[in-house]
Parts: structure tokens; sequence; C-alpha cells
């Protein structure tokens, strides 16, 4: 909690000076108010009886009043400025959580802990008290402590039993609020499935889809039947709730009232044997109530701060992820002059939580200059091989060698740097055009990459058709007036993004699965002209489409059963030859199969764009 504090404090001074300093100066004036609020009636009692002219006694009134007004419209403002700019203090969690998430190795954002925790975090951003109330809640909470402790010096110079029994009362109703509690949480638990039933029934039946089948099969009252059984269930179950509040706000009740008895006839006897002045027992009996509602206003604050606490842990425990520019200070350069050359040595990845390997014991050279086709079936471990190569993952065991280096001597933003990869489920920017393609914010004049990657990836017709060409802006969902593509056009996108990049290793990770074999077959073909004599990996569950590869390999099994050229693989009359043949049939059945591969066997023979 103190960790969590001090952390906090020091986000606030970084984002806002005045936010940091109003959580402890708000509290001065506060307190004074209090105390004035207390002293107060005793002080007009004293005055009294002194005799002191009325006139005077109004003028020290009037100034203590005033006083007190000035403590409550300096600690109010304190307090508003303190609400009002709270929330943007948001902003600056959000963002720096937002930076760590794009900047920590991919593989902790694919783990379970890390999606719970961005999980937890997320939701507590959606709550706008929660960022709120970590702001005014410490300004509440110091003063509660100060409060307590000065008030409670106060009962005990009255008498320590007073102190005692004022502390086991708060201690009792706290007691009896946590069990009450308890009961919530048990009853909440059962909540939980009339509310799915209700959200169930809600959801579908809004649905349009599913008010089709709804009323085909006249299903109207059998949804009208469980809501209704769900609203009474949820019904009954927070009647339950409020009786258990009401018990304990009966208890509270009886406690307190206990409590002031004995405290108030303590002093009403003290004061019956001239023990204390009048002026003393109004001061006391002032100094008694407000040690106890700060006492238990301490309490209550303790028990807001869990939610706080936690929601600043996760906070923490994100931030203290290590980022991949932090894993390595020394690293070397990647001589990429006569290609790049990709070797897996007793390579073996196992799943966090997973009982078995997804790849064991790979052992593969992926030669510089090399056209690479990796097949399998769904689930053999191709992605996974996929996001090794990329820097990804970390084997489990084994090693990954990049031009004869292993490839940790290497940082993450080096060998990236080095890489282009067109995967299945890439996406664009919300940026403009130019931006989507190239990463540069403005246009450069005689870009011929740029030019070439538009003419080879199919996407030059399309882009002289935008009327502000590469300042076309992209995502409508955050840009007004952006351009949506359709998913042909958005594919050739991507794939002028990725051959614009000119890296020595490029990817193709089943990008064309959306795609006839025609369409894929014309993106593989072209871009096996642009990538020249640079290395590439084709991913595709299509076998005809790959075929013009320098080779082939196979995964099975999680590991590779075959590998060679199409030519090899068939006459060895294994998987791979079955799997074909299967294919073929019903490409040939289908009439999709005719010249899919001549010119992809020919485009190795044509211009080199990116030597």
């Amino acid at each position: 909690m103190l960790g969590n504090i001090i952390f906090h404090l020091n986000s606030a001074k970084k984002w806002d000076a005045k936010l940091f300093w109003f959580q402890f100066t708000s509290v001065i004036p506060q307190m004074i108010f209090t105390y004035l609020s207390v002293f107060l009636p005793s002080y007009i009692v004293l005055m009294l009886k002194k005799n002191i002219e009325v006139s005077q006694l109004l003028f020290w009134i009037s100034l203590i009043v005033i006083g007190m007004a000035l403590c409550n419209v300096i600690s109010s403002g304190m307090e508003q400025y303190l609400y009002r700019n709270s929330m943007n203090l948001t902003l600056y969690y959000e963002e720096l959580i937002f930076k760590k998430m794009t900047r920590v190795a991919y593989h902790e954002l694919e783990k379970e802990e890390t999606r719970t925790l961005l999980g937890n975090i997320w939701n507590g951003f959606r709550n706008e008290y929660m960022i709120r109330n970590s702001v005014t809640s410490f300004s509440v909470l110091l003063e509660a402590i100060l409060a307590t402790g000065l008030y409670g010096y106060f009962v005990l110079r009255i008498h320590w039993s007073l102190f005692l029994v004022i502390s086991v009362s708060i201690i009792m109703n706290f007691l009896f609020l946590k069990k009450s509690r308890e009961r919530q949480g048990v009853i909440y638990q059962e909540i939980g499935q009339p509310m799915k039933t209700v959200a169930y029934v809600k959801r579908h039946g809004m649905e349009r889809t599913d008010g089709k089948d709804i009323r085909i099969y006249q299903m109207q009252e059998w949804f009208i039947q469980k809501y209704d059984n769900a609203i009474r269930k949820i019904s009954d179950l927070y009647g339950k709730i409020h009786r258990y509040y009401f018990i304990r706000q009966l208890g509270e009740l009886g406690i307190q009232g206990i409590t002031e008895f004995l405290a108030y006839g303590y002093m009403t006897i003290e004061l019956t044997r001239n023990s204390v002045t009048i002026s003393e027992f109004v001061f006391s009996v002032g100094v008694i109530r407000t040690f106890s509602i700060h006492f238990s206003g301490l309490i209550g604050r303790i028990q807001e701060q869990n939610g706080i606490q936690a929601f600043l842990t996760n906070i923490r425990k994100m931030l203290s992820y290590t980022e991949e520019d932090e894993m390595m200070e020394d690293t070397l350069t990647i001589d990429t002059e006569k290609g790049m050359e990709i070797e897996f040595k007793n390579v073996s990845f196992r799943y966090e939580n997973a009982k078995e390997d997804v790849l064991k014991n790979i052992n593969l050279t992926i030669h510089a200059g090399e056209k690479l086709a990796m097949i399998g079936l769904n689930g053999a471990g191709k992605t996974t091989m996929v996001k090794l190569i990329c820097g990804f993952y970390e084997p489990t065991s084994g090693e990954i060698w990049v031009n004869g280096r292993p490839k940790k001597c290497y940082s993450q933003k080096e060998y990236i740097s080095k890489v282009s990869a067109l995967f299945q489920d890439s996406f664009v920017f919300p940026l403009s055009l130019y931006e989507n393609l190239t990463s540069y914010s403005e246009e450069r004049d005689q870009d011929e990459c740029f030019k070439t990657a538009l003419t080879y990836s199919g996407f030059a017709p399309v882009y002289e058709e935008c009327e502000e060409k590469g300042k076309t802006m992209l995502v409508r969902e955050v840009n007004e007036n952006a351009t949506d593509f359709s998913g042909g056009e958005k594919q050739k996108l991507l794939f002028a993004r990725a051959l614009y990049k000119q890296s020595k290793l490029l990817i193709l990770d089943e990008p064309t699965a959306a795609l006839d074999p025609i369409a894929e077959n014309e993106l593989y073909q072209n871009f096996g002209k642009a990538a020249g004599n640079n290395t590439v990996i084709f991913i595709s569950h299509r076998l005809s489409s790959t075929r013009f590869c320098d080779r082939i390999i196979l995964l099975e099994g999680a590991q590779i059963s075959e590998e060679g050229t199409h030519e090899q693989l068939m006459s060895q009359k294994g998987r791979y030859a079955e799997l074909f043949e299967i294919q073929s049939k019903y490409y040939r059945e289908t009439g999709l199969n005719s010249n899919l591969t001549n010119d992809m066997q020919n485009n190795q023979e044509e211009g080199r764009v990116y030597e």
C-alpha cells in the first residue's frame, strides 16, 4: 500500500504539480475547520461564564466563523481542483500502459497472466471513479489519520476507558459490516447465473439475425418465460441482501446508542461532580463525537482502498515488465550483404501450460535467397515457426542462428528491421495511405521503391483512383472522412507495405486464406518476382501455390516429416504426394487447377526487384 501511494503521488507530481501538493495541503484547512467547529461552542460557554461583553463576544465569534468559512472555501477549492483534474491523470496512466504494451516482448502479450492483468487494468480505466478516487481518497485518508490521532489523544486525556469503549464499538460496527458484505458476496455468486440468463435473452431477443429463428420456430413465449423467471430470482436475491444490511444497520444503531449513552453519561457525571467545567464538558462532547466520526471514517477509507490499491498494483506490475530494448545492452549489427540465413538447431517450443511441445527438435537451415514453402495441416506448428523466426517467441529449448551467429546476439529491434511479414490477420493503420505503406509521415519525391511496391502488389490502379492519393485517410472508426477498401484491395495494400520495407527476409503466413487459388497464385507469383534474391518463406494450405519454391517442408506431428522440391516429394509418394493428389482432384473437379502454377515456375527468371 505504501509503495502504491508513493508511486501514485510521484505520478501525480509528474503530471500536474498542483495535483500532487493539493493532496497534502487540502488537509490543513479542513483540519483547522474541524477543530474550530469543536472549539467554538466551548469558547462561547467559557466567555459567557466570564461575563464578557456581548459585542466583544460577537466580534470574536465572527472572526472564528469567518476563519471557518475561509478554511472551508480554501479546502473546497482544492478538493474541486483534485476532483476535476484527477480524471486527466487517467490519460497519463493510459499512456504509460499503452507505451509498455507496444514495447514489451510479443510473447508476454500472449500469456494468459498478461491478458488477465491488462483486462483488469482496462476495466479500472473504464470505471471513471477509480482514478478520481485514487486522488481524492488520499487526502481524505490522510485527514482521517491525522484527525483520528489528534482527537483520539484528546479522548485519552479525558479518560482511557472512553477511548476503549468508542474504539470497541466502531470495530464491532466494522465487523458487522464485513459480515454483511461477505453474505452479499455469496449471494452475488448466486445472482451470476440468472444475470447471464437475462443477458442472453436480451442479446438474442434484440438481434436481427436471431429474430428470424425465434419467429420461425415460435420461441417468443419461451424467451419471455426465461426472462421473467430470471428477473424474479434476481429480485429475491437482492431482497436478501437488503435484509442483511437492515439487520446490520439495526445492530450499528444499537451499539452506537449504547456507546453515546456511556460516553455522554460519563461526562454528565463528571460535570455534576464539578470535575469539569461547562466549557470543558461542551468541548469534550465535541471531541468524543469528532473522534467517533473520524475513527469510523478511517476504517471506511481503509476499506475503500482495497479496489484502488489493487488497481494501482496492477498498473505497477504491468509497468515492471521488461521492454525489448532493455533486454540487451551491447548487440551486434546484422550483416545482410549476402542475405539472410536462418538456422534452427534442435529447436523445441511449448506454449504456456501446454502438456506437449507444438514443435520438437526442429533442425532446419533456410539459406540466404532461398524460396522455402512451409506446409502442413491446421495445428501442425507453421504459424508457431513463423513467430519463432520473427522473434516473437523464444525457443523452449535449442537455438536459432542468424547469419552464423545465435539470434540472441542481436536485439529484437535490430533483427526485426530486416524482416517483412504479411500475416493472415494483418490490418491497416488509421493513418494516411502513404503512412500505411511507408511508415513516413510525409511523401518523398521520386520514391522509386514506393512506385515499385505499388506495381508488384497490384495496388497501383486502386491508388491512382484515390482522389487524394497518398494523403487518403484510412479506417473510418478513427477518421471521419476515411476511405475503406474491399477485402482484395486491402490485401494488395498490405502486400505493398511488406514489399516497401525491402527486407532481406520476407514471410507470407497464409495471407491469402480467404482468396481463391487463382488469386493466391497471382499474389505469390508477384511476390516471388518482387523478392528477387531475398529469402522468402511461404506458408500455405494450398500445395499447388508453393510448388515453384526451391524447397518444401511438411510439418506433421510437431516435426518436419518430409522436405524437398515438389518433384522430389511427389516421387517419394509419401504424405505430401497424398495431400497434393487430394487437393488436385478437387481443383480438377471444380475447374480451378488449370494453369495455376505455370507463371510461378518461371518467376525467378524475370527481373530482380530488391537485390
